[in-house]
């Protein structure tokens, strides 16, 4: 697949205009293009890159979040075509005042996965980070599963996050956790736990889903809540259970 360069350069003049409007339709342009798209065109892959990593340092206002948030999930689509990708991506998520740039940053390096393992410290420190808020956090947690699943540190830091007193986190770095261990009875465990919060018991239960065969410590857990009243709840434990273990969920 080729992107139209044509349309690109038009895009990439745009994220020079003075109207902010034009600016943030021409950064969410380029964030369209998929990861394919941009290794079928290196020739737009240089011009992108540097003129995004230029935005990124200097559009720092906080009504330009969104556009710098467009402009971390544009970099990471474009993964590793370009090496300045990884440094840019770095800085937005360790130096942006918006938390939603950094989460932004955090999903981008997930994606783009072990070859950026040279953000492990700083995810490590973004899952620490209170001030970053939860939603950075967990994505942070995500992200660390899948750029430096047997590096130094990961298991610990998900371990720890995994218990963390915000349900979110918890969760999600739960299930990364499960995706980095051989034994995934310490990240199942985690979960059950959050299968009694109120505002993350839904997310638990997907997640046990997900995880699939390997969560059959949970299925006790899972199928003392099939009568549940809350139907959302009930529904996502029944899905999960019947992947875990379709024998127990057929008797019950």
């Amino acid at each position: 697949m080729k992107i139209n360069m044509l349309h690109f350069n038009e895009h990439l003049g745009g994220l020079a205009d003075d109207n902010p409007v034009v600016r943030r339709k021409a950064v969410s342009e380029l964030a369209k293009y998929s990861a394919a798209e941009w290794q079928g065109s290196p020739e737009a892959v240089s011009a992108a890159v540097r003129t995004l990593g230029s935005l990124a340092r200097h559009r720092t206002a906080a009504s330009e979040a969104t556009f710098r948030a467009e402009i971390a999930k544009t970099l990471g689509n474009i993964g590793t075509e370009s090496r300045a990708v990884l440094p840019a991506l770095l800085r937005l998520l360790e130096e942006d005042a918006d938390a939603s740039v950094r989460t932004e940053a955090a999903r981008a390096l997930g994606r783009i996965g072990e070859k950026a393992e040279c953000a492990t410290h700083a995810l490590i420190a973004a899952i620490g980070d209170r001030d970053g808020g939860d939603k950075l956090r967990g994505e942070a947690a995500w992200a660390l599963a899948r750029v430096s699943p047997s590096g130094p540190g990961t298991v610990e830091a998900l371990e720890t996050a995994a218990d963390d007193r915000s349900g979110h986190v918890g969760v999600r770095a739960a299930e990364a956790l499960a995706k980095v261990v051989h034994d995934g009875n310490r990240a199942v465990h985690a979960l059950v736990a959050r299968l009694g919060d109120q505002t993350v018991r839904v997310a638990a239960a997907q997640a046990l889903y997900r995880i699939g065969p390997a969560a059959k410590a949970a299925a006790p857990a899972l199928l003392a809540l099939l009568k549940d009243k809350d139907r959302l709840f009930r529904e996502s434990v029944v899905m999960a259970l019947q992947k875990i273990d379709p024998h127990a969920a057929a008797k019950a």
